[in-house]
């Protein structure tokens, strides 16, 4: 069913895994599997071929449970892409948390815009090399009207936070590449004049830093602290030690695997 049936053979054929030399063994799922396995060794495949072969059997045994049980199923073309789609969804969950070099700290920005309330939702976090939240802070801003204004707004806000907190050696990390793409190369940015410039302004009163794009992923702590703010209406801003205790399995987690 999972590698010689006519329908799982019009799948294996339409994805991007290669089939063995010999085809797929008659009487061995473990021979099968193992193939599998041993792409991780054929540099011409791309990182997304390489993973997407467990995804593509779970859908096959899926297939035959709704065809024996509900009377429905997807065509083979279908069934290769919601693989493809479920096995990118996984590897972008897998993304966490990297800490930054000895002697550094790691402020994580979070931004949240509703456009419709013209309200924005701002939180840094700041951890240690091993992960441990020394402290955070949320805040709201209102009258915002675009979300690109807001983006610089909560930078901004949170370049000026580490300096008055006298911070140094800091890497800040947050998901705007366009943002941090203009700071540190300006001239390659000419219409984000205005933004590099303001980011310079505060950049300036802290001695060593860094700027990181990261994936929502691996900024998951300070985006859902700055989600708060229009998601549940906490517009009430503060700085507070340590980390929120509604997400405390969150943080602890990503410092326990350090």
């Amino acid at each position: 069913m999972l590698f010689h049936c006519c329908f799982a053979r019009q799948v294996w054929a339409l994805s991007s895994i290669p089939n063995p030399k010999d085809g797929f063994a008659d009487e061995s799922v473990f021979a099968n599997i193992n193939f599998f396995l041993n792409l991780e060794s054929v540099r011409r495949l791309s990182e997304e071929q390489r993973r997407v072969w467990p995804w593509i059997m779970w859908n096959l045994w899926k297939r035959r449970n709704e065809v024996v049980f509900e009377g429905r199923c997807l065509n083979a073309l279908e069934m290769v892409q919601k693989a493809s789609k479920e096995a990118d969804e996984w590897s972008a969950a897998q993304a966490k948390w990297t800490p930054p070099e000895p002697d550094w700290v790691m402020c994580n920005v979070g931004m949240e815009f509703a456009k419709s309330k013209n309200l924005v939702g701002g939180a840094w976090v700041l951890r240690n090399e091993r992960g441990v939240v020394l402290c955070h802070s949320r805040r709201a801003f209102s009258g915002v009207k675009s979300r690109d204004e807001a983006k610089l707004v909560v930078v901004l806000w949170a370049f000026e936070s580490m300096r008055s907190q006298r911070q140094s050696k800091i890497v800040f990390a947050e998901e705007f590449s366009d943002l941090f793409g203009a700071a540190l190369r300006p001239q390659a940015w000419p219409s984000f004049r205005l933004q590099s410039s303001s980011m310079e302004l505060e950049l300036a009163g802290i001695q060593e830093w860094k700027l990181s794009v990261v994936t929502r992923e691996a900024n998951r702590g300070a985006f859902f602290i700055a989600q708060s703010v229009t998601k549940y209406g906490l517009i009430n801003s503060y700085v507070a030690s340590g980390h929120p205790s509604w997400l405390s399995e969150l943080f602890g987690n990503e410092s326990w695997t350090l």
